[in-house]
């Protein structure tokens, strides 16, 4: 199961008409995600990161509460897994294992995907190259081309 991060849902729902040909490509892991190719997970912490941004990124408040929600559709309506929030006793238990992230906003996703067992962290965020020797950091490209 992979882990697709936050940097891959916005450019999935949010910022395709910016980033067209990470799009094209995102596009093409999600098809593979849809069809069960590929079992994919993301978490709590994701789809929030994901509605804040639809919010900070609308030219007002209404705007950004119906983007931000049509981009959770998009992603409630694929076979994603949905991974709770970490406890605090997980989160002080592994943040040793993940002292190579530099952004403390990356440790809770990667915990969720370590104890959900991800074979990688999906991302277009480099910061998770930092860990990479505990759990594998991947593009997307590393799965559709």
């Amino acid at each position: 199961m992979l882990y697709i991060d936050t940097s891959v849902l916005l450019v999935y729902t949010l910022t395709q008409s910016i980033e067209i040909e990470r799009f094209q490509i995102t596009d093409k892991l999600f098809t593979k995600i849809i069809s069960g190719e590929i079992t994919a997970a993301t978490s709590f912490y994701a789809l929030h990161e994901l509605y804040i941004f639809a919010l900070e990124n609308a030219p007002d408040l209404e705007t950004g509460y119906a983007f931000g929600k049509n981009a959770l559709l998009k992603v409630f309506s694929t076979p994603i897994h949905i991974l709770p929030f970490v406890s605090r006793m997980e989160r002080k238990n592994l943040v040793e294992k993940f002292a190579g992230l530099r952004d403390l906003s990356d440790l809770p996703h990667a915990i969720a995907a370590f104890n959900s067992r991800c074979d990688a962290i999906v991302a277009y965020d480099e910061h998770f190259q930092a860990i990479s020797h505990v759990i594998p950091y991947k593009k997307p490209e590393d799965y559709v081309l």
